[in-house]
């Protein structure tokens, strides 16, 4: 019941942010954009995606066998289908994370703390991944879209993967943010999730292939942006959209809304429009790209439904 303030504050986030943008939006305009989408172009885009993910079913594969952990694929695709499901229908994605966290602590006896820290390992990876697009993204194109604002946001998550390598490798900085908590079992709690993310620093070639396969990740999520903008019959710049897309996906993480709805199409027309985009076109391709997460999340609840009885969730 503590949390329920915080859910109804992110849903009414969600709702506000769609209510402004349908308002400013030409309605009519936009259904016909998508109503005369080119559908092989979109169903590329998908497949893409779908792609994409398993990408990141490997990256998270990768640093949980690092740990030794013996977790079969089925078993881990199952876990990251349900954590799909629940980033959908969950305020943030942190539900999704305790879905499989817990998965794979119940089906392997593992403690949870270990298992949670694969999961922010695997999170953080994509953010490194991320900020590598980013930057070499401006240091090619940001003659061509010279922004304040894109700095500023290179800027701020610079400063966000700075903190977080700290926590996650650093002892002593894992202290300093943490040591003052008054719970003593929740600290401990992290304390260990902290031992967990520390010990990568001997695994490097999990690491960089993590790192690696972010990069090709997000690096992808541009491209899926580039099928879905051609498929509305927009030409997007691939300078501009390995410089946007990034940006928009940090942004629409954050904790804020539902599944990001509201964030992500907010930043998505606010960037793009920038460039010479209209507000339609772009509110249009962001309500499709979370039309692919939907679909792909949709299927991650079958997937939980049908395997309910292995699961203590």
């Amino acid at each position: 019941m503590k949390k329920l303030p915080f859910v109804l504050l992110r849903i009414g986030i969600t709702v506000v942010l769609l209510i402004f943008l349908f308002s400013g939006t030409d309605v009519p305009m936009l259904r016909d954009v998508v109503r005369t989408a080119h559908k092989g172009r979109l169903a590329a885009a998908f497949a893409l995606f779908v792609f994409l993910n398993v990408l990141v079913l490997l990256r998270w594969q990768c640093l949980v066998r690092a740990r030794g952990l013996r977790v079969g694929t089925l078993r881990l695709l199952c876990a990251y289908l349900s954590g799909l499901f629940f980033n959908l229908v969950l305020p943030s994605t942190i539900g999704g994370d305790a879905v499989r966290t817990l998965d794979i602590a119940g089906s392997t006896g593992e403690e949870s703390s270990t298992i949670l820290g694969t999961v922010v390992m695997d999170r953080m990876l994509g953010f490194f991944g991320l900020f590598t697009v980013l930057i070499f993204s401006l240091l090619f194109g940001f003659r061509r879209f010279q922004d304040p604002s894109i700095l500023v946001a290179a800027a701020a998550l610079l400063a966000f993967v700075v903190f977080a390598s700290g926590v996650m490798f650093s002892r002593r900085v894992f202290r300093f943010c943490f040591g003052w908590l008054p719970f003593a079992r929740l600290r401990e709690y992290l304390r260990r999730v902290h031992v967990v993310t520390r010990e990568y620093r001997d695994k490097k070639g999990a690491l960089v292939t993590g790192w690696s396969l972010s990069i090709g990740i997000h690096v992808g999520l541009a491209f899926m942006f580039l099928l879905t903008a051609a498929a509305l019959g927009e030409r997007v710049a691939v300078l501009h959209a390995l410089m946007f897309v990034p940006m928009v996906t940090a942004f629409s993480s954050l904790p804020f809304s539902i599944g990001g709805l509201g964030l992500r199409d907010a930043a998505t027309v606010f960037v793009f429009t920038k460039v010479g985009m209209g507000a339609e076109p772009a509110f249009a391709i962001s309500l499709l790209t979370f039309g692919f997460m939907f679909l792909l999340g949709l299927f991650g609840g079958v997937s939980y439904v049908g395997t309910l009885y292995r699961r203590r969730v």
